[in-house]
């Protein structure tokens, strides 16, 4: 049975990810959800591909998307949200995600911000959005996500395995992709509305429950520009507040951030 068929049987959500467009092999799951966004495609709608050929992450990096062993899909989503609040949609998928994973699987994953999913301090999934605004407001967003989740060490390979792990890697069996995708899409669907209703509290405070920034020490990346300091909080606009060594502090809205290694033995390099 085709992953869709297995996922459409599970699903348990009441509208998100009830039309699923599926493919074996495709370029990006997030530029086909664009496209048909732009076509008037309904919120909830999912691209889901078995292999991505050229999957993409942030800042243009690529997403190594192998056939078979992971989840690559993309959701359309029309939320009636300033561009401002984009951020939060994406700790709120972040939130989602870590939970269904430990749903399916017992594992205990945390949240690099903005947008990753560490086990151990290794990636084990990443989530890319992309906001389309016009007047002042959303008119759709693409959300991605890739989950690594039968990946084998092989399928990983080199330097992948030193950064990167797989939920069968971290389990030691393997994990049924159709549960957790109609896991997730259950999740994203109560966490989505909630922003949706202007409740975002309640994601903030689940996200800084699961976060593995708050309180290291990291290296932010704002373009040219460099910010190193004590990551603090994740503001009401789901920003990441950076304390300088100097005392002043500077709200990143966007940027690739590095945690860096303690001076006193703390674990870092994640």
């Amino acid at each position: 049975m085709a992953l869709k068929q297995e996922v459409l049987k599970r699903l348990t959500s009441r509208w998100l990810g009830r039309d699923i467009h599926y493919f074996q092999d495709l370029d990006s799951t997030n530029r086909v959800a664009q496209e048909l966004a732009r076509q008037g495609e309904a919120e909830g709608t999912a691209v889901l591909a078995e292999r991505q050929l050229s999957g993409r992450g942030r800042q243009g990096r690529t997403w190594h998307s192998p056939a078979g062993v992971g989840l690559y899909y993309s959701l359309i989503l029309r939320p009636a949200l300033p561009p401002n609040q984009v951020q939060l949609l994406t700790l709120a998928v972040a939130v989602a995600v870590v939970r269904a994973i430990s749903a399916q699987t017992g594992l205990s994953p945390k949240i690099k911000w903005p947008n990753d999913i560490l086990i151990r301090g290794k990636k084990v999934a990443g989530i890319l959005t992309e906001a389309e605004a016009a007047a002042e407001q959303i008119a759709y967003v693409v959300v991605g996500v890739g989950i690594n989740v039968n990946h084998t060490a092989a399928d990983l390979g080199r330097p992948l395995e030193a950064l990167a792990t797989s939920l069968r890697l971290e389990v030691g069996r393997l994990v049924e992709r159709s549960a957790l995708a109609a896991e997730l899409f259950v999740e994203l669907e109560n966490w989505y509305e909630r922003l949706k209703m202007g409740n975002s509290s309640p994601i903030l405070d689940e996200w800084r429950g699961h976060a593995a920034t708050l309180g290291r020490q990291v290296r932010v990346l704002l373009g040219q520009t460099t910010v190193e300091g004590t990551a603090l909080e994740v503001n009401n606009e789901g920003a990441l507040v950076v304390e300088r060594r100097d005392g002043s502090r500077t709200v990143v809205h966007a940027g690739d951030v590095e945690h860096l290694r303690l001076t006193d033995g703390g674990s870092g390099g994640d």
